[in-house]
């Protein structure tokens, strides 16, 4: 758990420092921005706070962004435990504080299966947005699952805007 933290840490400083850009610039560049859709799929890496069990999972997010800020969409996240596969759903409310952070947070709902009754808790999500151009970008993402079943999630996403 901590080397996957210092990687990640690791990963948000270098980026940090490779990405940043100057806020007039942006500011210009996302003033005539129009509305887009984007697409977000993740290899993600869960572990539990309950039982501390590590699992390894996809997420595949789904945002219209109404501006350079503010956008809303849906996630969907598959678990790959041993005994079956978790599904989650989550309804997301996504801000882009800077053009290479984006932080999403809302309520998830963790479907009921074999071994899991349904349950609703809470969604946060960290990503690091590396833009090679545009439309594309890449990075490491972090979160969590905060409820009965609370878990904390480390992975790298691509992402496209259309």
């Amino acid at each position: 758990m901590k080397k996957q933290l210092i990687i990640c840490l690791l990963l948000f400083t270098s980026s940090m420092l490779l990405y940043s850009q100057s806020e007039e610039k942006h500011k210009k560049e996302s003033e005539s921005e129009n509305p887009v859709l984007e697409i977000i799929t993740s290899g993600i890496y869960v572990t539990s706070f309950k039982n501390k069990e590590n699992t390894f999972g996809t997420e595949l997010h789904l945002t219209y962004w109404f501006n350079h800020k503010w956008g809303g969409g849906l996630s969907y996240t598959a678990k790959f435990e041993e005994e079956e596969t978790l599904n989650d759903v989550a309804l997301l409310g996504s801000w882009n504080p800077t053009k290479w952070i984006t932080l999403n947070v809302g309520p998830n709902f963790g479907l009921s299966g074999e071994h899991r009754d349904f349950e609703v808790s809470a969604y946060t999500e960290a990503e690091i947005n590396i833009r090679p151009k545009e439309w594309i970008h890449f990075g490491p993402v972090i979160g969590t699952v905060l409820g009965r079943n609370s878990e904390f999630t480390l992975g790298m996403h691509l992402g496209f805007e259309f």
